[in-house]
């Protein structure tokens, strides 16, 4: 993502307050550059919305454990 669409989708200039923003939105740290710009991509900002949305399928893995 450039800089104007990380704005146009947190509403904040700051790479720090971007930063809090997706924290706060899909609980995840964000990759940042040696600059502290956050890098995402589409795809990923994608199916961080699908997710919290419930548009995707749980993937987590269940275990079953035994205890004989």
């Amino acid at each position: 993502m450039t800089e104007d669409e990380l704005v146009q989708i947190t509403g904040k200039r700051r790479h720090s307050k971007q930063a809090e923003w997706f924290k706060l939105n899909f609980g995840i740290d964000v990759v940042r550059s040696a600059d502290g710009r956050l890098i995402v991509t589409w795809q990923t900002y994608e199916a961080l919305n699908a997710r919290k949305n419930g548009l995707t399928a749980n993937t987590a893995a269940t275990v079953e454990l035994c205890f004989d």
